[in-house]
């Protein structure tokens, strides 16, 4: 119960705050590689939270200080760029130095966070209870979602680069502080079983030279480099709509509750599909939809394309997202996952934040414009797509476990495609076998 009502607090936060950082940027007047920094950096640096996070339960290992404590942080940040932001002190470089370190602590919540309540809850239990939970997440997301387009459509109609902006966003960040916090205090007073403690490094090395080990390590590189060309599009989609197009609050709350919305609907097919038939189709035929996400960008004139756009994009980063992780957990062990989902995230947010990069610095100043530069990117998409066969030829096919008994945990929103998602194992669970 305390977790259901924390999620609810949380995810208000999230549709609050994470959802219209992108849209501060662009009224204190962000240039392109300003905008893609603001995406991408965070991402980068937030790889290095579940690292820190491990690095702290293996001097100490007690999951809920480590967890308590870091949301103290976020509330901190947030706090901070409300108040620098109400005395018109806050510029870009705070902006995205603040979203960094929320972005960091907020991750490495989260792998204490998913080790915690993995051994809270019975593993037979395990994907229906979180299912329960993720439908309370999903819904207050998208009320945040909503609550903060509406707030920011009355408060300041004027757009996004109206003065009479700069309270609604104060507003939106004290909000989502006061959610934060709430949830915090919710988390210190959840209980916390006995933790066993993680794979000792040399474990963890000699699990990586395996055939297994290294299939996983390959599946974890085609992701990061898929997530590059994604990159060179994705944080301009956000600033595309509200500069180019000129959307109002409410018409780019509602492009992203679409993705949002697309995502969930997707998620029980793509699941029964990848139990039934495994999950190399799933992920290959994902990312060759996922290449042709920015087109409809390149002809997009108002809100009926956009929309199209981002429901396609939210159904179709639901397959992905649910094929490379089965992958991923059927070529590594329990013990091992901790290690190989942190190597993901700072796999992930290091390429995203060199496509963001590239897109700025190369792409953009050569091309005419933002949709000429979905173009670019939706080719990229498509060289890696075609070379993902190859890769995924020769993985191990280890024991599967169905996607509906395993917890999945939501983690925060993606510009290119709603929630992100985890899967959430126990730290006692037993190792199966190597198949070696």
């Amino acid at each position: 119960r305390l977790s259901v009502a924390e999620g609810c607090a949380w995810a208000l936060m999230v549709g609050l705050a994470e959802s219209y950082f992108i849209a501060i940027a662009i009224h204190l007047g962000a240039t392109p590689l300003q905008l893609g920094l603001v995406v991408a950096l965070p991402l980068a640096l937030g790889g290095l939270g579940p690292l820190t996070s491990i690095a702290l339960l293996r001097w100490r290992p007690r999951r809920r200080p480590v967890a308590v404590t870091a949301v103290g942080v976020q509330v901190a940040v947030l706090l901070l760029m409300m108040a620098m932001l109400g005395k018109g002190r806050l510029h870009v470089p705070e902006l995205i130095a603040g979203i960094c370190l929320y972005q960091m602590v907020g991750q490495g919540v989260g792998t204490a966070w998913a080790s915690w309540y993995g051994d809270i809850v019975p593993g037979e239990n395990r994907g229906r209870w979180f299912g329960f939970r993720n439908r309370f997440v999903y819904l207050f997301t998208c009320a945040g979602l909503i609550g903060g387009g509406t707030i920011m459509n009355h408060l300041a109609p004027g757009g996004v680069t109206a003065p009479d902006s700069a309270p609604a966003f104060t507003l939106l960040l004290a909000l989502a502080a006061g959610f934060r916090l709430i949830s915090g205090a919710l988390l210190l007073a959840a209980p916390e079983p006995r933790f066993r403690g993680l794979l000792p490094r040399r474990q963890v090395m000699r699990a990586a030279s395996t055939r297994k080990g290294s299939q996983a390590l390959r599946l974890v590189m085609l992701g990061a480099l898929f997530h590059f060309t994604v990159y060179w599009s994705s944080p301009y989609f956000a600033p595309f709509m509200l500069e180019d197009l000129h959307f109002t609050y409410l018409q780019y709350m509602t492009a992203s509750l679409c993705a949002i919305l697309a995502k969930m609907a997707a998620s029980l097919p793509w699941g029964r599909i990848v139990d039934r038939r495994g999950a190399r189709g799933v992920l290959l035929g994902s990312m060759f939809v996922i290449a042709l996400i920015p087109l409809p960008w390149v002809w997009a004139k108002g809100l009926g394309v956009v929309v199209a756009a981002q429901f396609l994009s939210g159904a179709s980063w639901s397959g992905f997202e649910l094929g490379y992780l089965s992958l991923l957990l059927e070529n590594s062990r329990s013990r091992e996952r901790p290690y190989l989902f942190a190597l993901q995230s700072l796999a992930n947010g290091w390429m995203q934040l060199a496509g963001a990069l590239v897109a700025a610095k190369l792409i953009l100043p050569n091309v005419g414009g933002f949709r000429d530069m979905f173009v670019v990117s939706s080719a990229g998409r498509f060289l890696v797509a075609m070379s993902a066969p190859l890769v995924l030829a020769g993985l191990v096919r280890g024991s599967r476990t169905p996607l509906a008994q395993i917890g999945w945990r939501v983690f925060g929103l993606r510009t290119h495609g709603g929630f992100s998602v985890r899967p959430l194992l126990p730290s006692e669970e037993k190792d199966e076998g190597d198949g070696e």
